[in-house]
């Protein structure tokens, strides 16, 4: 679980009551409620291979012929999409209301980056521990980074990081929140790393 530091600095404090006057009470207060707030994963969901769903396979022989097909044909073009959404999770502890207008993010798996985007839409956190959701949708393409291998070796990878191998399979994010002053979007001044291990059982 990752608290974003409280270092959003003065000056950006300071314009925001320059340039929004009444209205840079509202946003200061989502600002500073934004600090406090703790990003985790929550969890991961809609995992698909060349675009078939994965959810329920434990292993290459749960595949259909016609799956098997597909996959295969897919290989043979050296070419093997994989996609997964992460739930980021946001607590706010604070005592008021903070806001998200954007999130940035960066996807690794084992420490090799395989997708990077960004999310535009606002998310509110209630106050007292509330608690909202930021769906990222990862996309790649793990023939990039597993060429050599045999395709079974690939599927049981992409099986890995959906809790449905036998080994471990790192998924890690760099995130950069963003919150929205007047028609400015003030970043927070660098990334953070969240983590999650999908292994068997979990």
């Amino acid at each position: 679980m990752i608290h974003l530091p409280a270092r959003i600095t003065a000056l950006t404090i300071l314009v925001s009551f320059l340039l929004l006057g009444p209205q840079g009470c509202s946003i200061l207060s989502e600002l500073t409620a934004l600090t406090k707030c703790e990003f985790s994963f929550h969890s991961a969901q809609d995992p698909s291979v060349c675009n078939i769903d994965i959810t329920q396979r434990r292993s290459f022989s749960d595949f259909s012929l016609l799956d098997g097909q597909v996959i295969l044909g897919s290989l043979m073009r050296e070419s093997l999409p994989f996609a997964i959404t992460a739930n980021i999770e946001v607590k706010n502890p604070g005592a008021s209301t903070a806001a998200v207008n954007s999130v940035a993010w960066i996807a690794f798996i084992d420490d090799i980056q395989v997708a990077q985007g960004t999310v535009n839409n606002r998310v509110e956190v209630a106050p007292g521990g509330g608690v909202s959701m930021i769906p990222v949708r990862i996309q790649t393409d793990l023939f990039d980074y597993l060429e050599g291998d045999n395709p079974r070796t690939m599927l049981n990878f992409a099986l890995n990081l959906v809790d449905a191998g036998d080994q471990p399979t790192r998924l890690s994010m760099k995130i950069k929140p963003s919150v929205l002053i007047g028609s400015q979007s003030i970043q927070y001044p660098g990334y953070f790393t969240i983590t999650k291990e999908f292994t068997s059982g979990n």
